[in-house]
C-alpha cells in the first residue's frame, strides 16, 4: 500500500507539472521545481493536485492519500541559492504539517465520526474464569460465540486458570483454507474498538461483531484477543456483498509466497510469521522453542545520515544473516516492521555465538566515522507454548528494551524480574492521565552554579509523588512514557511549572535566575514548540531569556534542517538553547558546524571517563576550548568531587551541575537554601546536609 501511495503520487505530480520538473526527494518526500510560473499560477496547479489525491484500496478499505505541502516562490538573482529555497520550502512544509495536526478534524463528516469515537475504548481485561462466565452469559443471544487470536488466525480455548490452548483455524467458519483478506477481528485488535460486518457465503449471511479484549495469563501477563459474536441468516433475507472471505479458489504458489513474505527482505512478514510459528508449535508439541527479536540502535539515523537506499541495504543484509540461522534448523525468520526482526528456533538449535557473530558482521560492514551500527537481541526461552506467538514476541521485546541505548550490550534474556517491570510499566501508563490531572508530578530543581559557587539557575526535573506518600523517580517512568507516546504531555506540564516559577520570582532577589527544561526528540518534531513556549512566557510575563531549553544531541541528528530552523526561531525570540548530553552521540563536533546553540552541556559519562582515561581528558579539554572560541557556554553535569571541579576550572569550564553541589530538591527547599545562603558562604549552600 505504501508503494502504491508513492507511485500514484509520482504519477499525479508528473501529470500536473511535467516529468522534467518532478523529483523524489527521499522516503515519502517529493520535490517540484517549476520555472517561469507565477505564484498565482503555481497555486492553481497545486490546487489541482490536492483535489485529485489518489485513493488506495488496501485491506478491503478505501484510503485517501493526504499531503503536507510547503512551497516558496522566488527569483534566483544571486542573493538566493537553490538550497536556500529547499530549506525554506521544507520549513513551510513542516509548519503546514503541524498546523494540520493541531487542526485535527477538517470536515463535518470527520467531526461527526470523531464525536462518535472520541477515543479508543479501553480494552476490557478478563481472567479465564471471567471470560468463561461472559461467554456463557451472552451465548443465547448469538448462533456462535468464540474467542480468537486474529494474528495467528486461531480459535482459543480459555481455562478457568487463564491457561490458553490453540484450536482450529478461525476462518474455518467459511469452510475456507485461507485467511481472510480483510479481517474485522484483526482491525478490532489494532484499534481497540469493536468492529461489525456482514458476510455472505454458501447461501447464508453471517453478522459478526468483533470485540477486543485482553486475557490475563497465569503468570500475571496478558495477551490481546477478540470475542467474535455471530448471528446467521438466510441470504434471501439480506442482500450482502461478500467483502471479507478469503478467495475460494486456491492461490498459485507465487501468490502465496508474496502474501507471506516481505518484499524487501524476502523473509516472512509479521502476520505470516505468527501464523506459521503457531503451526510449528501444534505440529511439534514436545519441542522446546526460543523466540528472539532484534533491532538496530538508532536506526533512523542511518536514513538521515546516509539515505533511504543505504537503510534498505542494512535491513536486507540483517534479514539475510538471520535467515542463515533459521533455515538450516527448520526455524523461522520474520520482519516485524521497520528494522525489527524475529527468529523462532528449536531450543536445542539456538546458539548465542551466532547472534554475536551477526552483530559483529553488521557493525563491520555498515559502521562509519559518523555512525556505529549496533544490533541488539532479546531472547525469550518459551516456557509455556500455549501462549500466543504475539506474547512470545512481546516477552523477547521486553528483554530487548532493557539494553536499549546500550552500545556495550548485544543480547538480553527475558526473566521473571522483567515481567514484573513490564507490569509496572503498564501501571505507569494506565495511571498517567489521572496523576497528571491530580498534579501528582512535581517539579524539582537542581542548582546550576558558577565556578565561584554563585547559583545562577536550576534545571527543572520531575518526581512522581504518589498518593500513598511514595516517590517514583524519573528513571522508572520517563522511558515508558516515551515509548507510549505520552512524554510530550509531561514535558508541557513541566514547562508550564518552570515558567510559573520564574513568574513567581519576578520582582524578587531571585528574578535573575534561569530555569532549564528538557525537550525530547518527539517534542521537537511533533509539537509546535515555538508557539507553545511563546504563549507560556507571554501569558506569565516572563522574559524568554530566563528559560533555557535543553535539547538532546541525538534529537538534532534526526532532521538537522528542521532542527536548525526551529532553534533559530527560538533564539530569535530570546530563548537560550543548550545542546544536552554533548559527547554521548555519534557526530558531536560535526553538528556544531551547522547547528547554532548558546551552550553545550557535557554528558556526565565523558566526565567520569576522564579520571581513568587520558584520551577522554584531552577530548574534554578540546571541547571546552572550542566552545569558548565559538562563544558558547559549557555546562558540565555530573560533578561529584572537589578534584573534578578544580580540574574543570583549570581547563576553562565556568558552569557546573552535580551532586557535589546539590541533588534535585523540591522548589521550596531550593528557595530556602538560596535565602539561607545570604548569611552563609557559597560552599555552605552548595554542600547542604543530605
Amino acid at each position: 500500500a505504501g508503494d502504491q501511495a508513492l507511485s500514484k503520487t509520482g504519477r499525479l505530480l508528473i501529470d500536473t507539472f511535467g516529468k522534467e520538473n518532478c523529483y523524489r526527494y527521499g522516503g515519502d518526500e517529493f520535490l517540484v521545481i517549476v520555472p517561469d510560473l507565477s505564484e498565482e499560477e503555481f497555486k492553481k496547479e497545486l490546487s489541482a493536485v490536492l483535489n485529485n489525491r489518489p485513493v488506495l484500496e488496501t485491506g478491503g478499505q478505501k484510503v485517501t492519500v493526504e499531503y503536507s505541502v510547503g512551497s516558496v516562490h522566488a527569483v534566483l538573482d544571486g542573493t538566493k541559492e537553490l538550497r536556500d529555497l529547499f530549506l525554506e520550502a521544507d520549513q513551510n512544509m513542516y509548519t503546514a504539517k503541524r498546523e494540520r495536526a493541531r487542526a485535527g478534524i477538517r470536515t463535518a463528516e470527520q467531526r461527526k465520526r470523531a464525536e462518535q469515537n472520541k477515543t479508543p475504548v479501553s480494552t476490557a481485561e478478563y481472567t479465564g474464569e471471567e471470560m468463561k462466565a461472559f461467554l456463557s452469559s451472552v451465548s443465547e443471544e448469538y448462533d456462535l460465540i468464540r474467542v480468537v487470536d486474529p494474528i495467528e488466525c486461531r480459535v482459543l480455548s480459555v481455562q478457568n486458570d487463564g491457561k490458553i490452548s490453540r484450536k482450529e483455524r478461525c476462518y474455518g467458519i467459511w469452510n475456507s483454507d485461507q485467511k481472510c483478506i480483510n479481517c474485522t477481528s484483526a482491525l478490532a485488535c489494532q484499534t481497540g474498538r469493536h468492529q461489525e460486518k456482514a458476510e455472505a457465503f454458501g447461501g447464508k449471511v453471517y453478522h459478526i461483531l468483533s470485540n477486543p479484549v485482553r486475557l490475563k495469563l497465569p503468570d500475571g501477563g496478558s495477551c490481546d484477543a477478540v470475542v467474535e459474536m455471530v448471528n446467521v441468516e438466510n441470504e434471501a433475507q439480506n442482500k450482502v456483498q461478500a467483502n471479507d472471505r478469503a478467495a475460494e479458489s486456491a492461490s498459485p504458489q507465487t501468490a502465496l509466497y508474496h502474501a507471506q513474505n516481505d518484499s524487501l527482505t524476502k523473509v516472512l512478514h509479521s502476520g505470516a510469521f505468527s501464523e506459521i510459528a503457531g503451526e510449528l508449535i501444534l505440529k511439534h508439541p514436545a519441542t522446546g522453542w526460543v523466540m528472539i527479536t532484534s533491532n538496530i540502535l538508532n536506526f533512523r539515523l542511518v536514513n538521515t545520515l546516509f539515505g533511504v537506499q543505504r537503510g534498505n541495504e542494512v535491513v536486507a543484509r540483517n534479514a539475510e544473516l538471520l535467515q542463515q540461522i533459521a533455515k538450516p534448523v527448520d526455524g523461522l525468520c520474520g520482519r516485524l516492521g521497520g528494522d525489527q526482526f524475529a527468529l523462532f528456533l528449536p531450543r536445542d538449535k539456538y546458539r548465542e555465538e551466532q547472534l554475536l557473530d551477526i552483530a559483529q558482521k553488521m557493525a563491520h560492514e555498515f559502521s562509519s566515522g559518523l555512525y556505529t551500527l549496533c544490533v541488539h537481541f532479546g531472547v525469550y526461552e518459551v516456557e509455556d507454548p500455549s501462549v500466543p506467538v504475539s506474547v512470545m514476541c512481546d516477552r523477547a521485546n521486553i528483554a530487548l528494551r532493557t539494553i536499549h541505548g546500550d552500545m556495550r550490550s548485544t543480547i538480553a534474556y527475558f526473566n521473571a524480574e522483567m515481567m514484573q517491570k513490564s507490569l509496572l510499566e503498564q501501571q505507569v501508563i494506565s495511571g498517567f492521565e489521572t496523576a497528571l490531572k491530580e498534579e501528582q508530578f512535581k517539579m524539582y530543581l537542581q542548582p546550576l552554579v558558577y565556578e565561584d559557587g554563585q547559583v545562577f539557575g536550576a534545571e527543572a526535573l520531575v518526581r512522581w509523588l504518589r498518593p500513598d506518600g511514595s516517590v517514583t523517580m524519573p528513571g522508572e517512568f520517563i522511558e515508558t512514557l516515551e515509548r507510549a507516546g505520552l512524554i510530550h504531555k509531561l514535558d508541557r506540564y513541566i514547562w508550564e511549572c518552570a515558567v510559573k516559577q520564574l513568574s513567581a520570582w519576578s520582582g524578587t532577589e531571585k528574578q535573575h535566575l534561569v530555569i532549564s527544561v528538557n525537550m525530547s526528540a518527539k517534542d521537537l518534531y511533533s509539537l509546535d514548540i515555538y508557539d507553545i513556549l511563546t504563549e507560556l512566557v507571554d501569558r506569565y510575563r516572563v522574559p524568554a531569556s530566563r528559560l533555557m531549553l535543553e535539547i538532546t544531541e541525538t534529537a538534532f541528528l534526526e532532521d538537522p534542517l528542521q532542527s536548525n530552523a526551529v532553534i533559530a526561531k527560538l533564539r530569535e525570540k530570546g530563548f537560550l538553547v543548550e545542546m544536552d548530553d554533548f559527547g554521548e552521540g555519534y557526530s558531536s563536533l560535526g553538528l556544531l558546524k551547522d547547528i547554532h546553540v548558546d551552550a553545550l552541556k557535557i554528558d556526565k559519562s565523558l566526565l567520569h571517563e576522564v579520571e581513568t582515561r587520558q584520551r577522554s581528558w584531552i577530548i574534554l579539554e578540546s571541547i571546552v576550548r572550542m566552545a569558548n572560541e565559538l562563544r558558547m557556554g559549557v555546562v558540565t553535569e555530573g560533578v561529584e568531587t572537589q578534584a573534578q571541579l578544580n580540574s574543570l576550572i583549570a581547563v576553562g569550564c565556568h558552569y557546573f551541575q552535580g551532586y557535589y553541589f546539590s541533588r534535585p530538591i523540591p522548589v521550596e527547599e531550593f528557595e530556602a537554601r538560596l535565602d539561607a545562603a545570604e548569611q552563609l558562604s557559597a560552599k555552605e549552600f552548595l554542600r547542604p546536609t543530605e
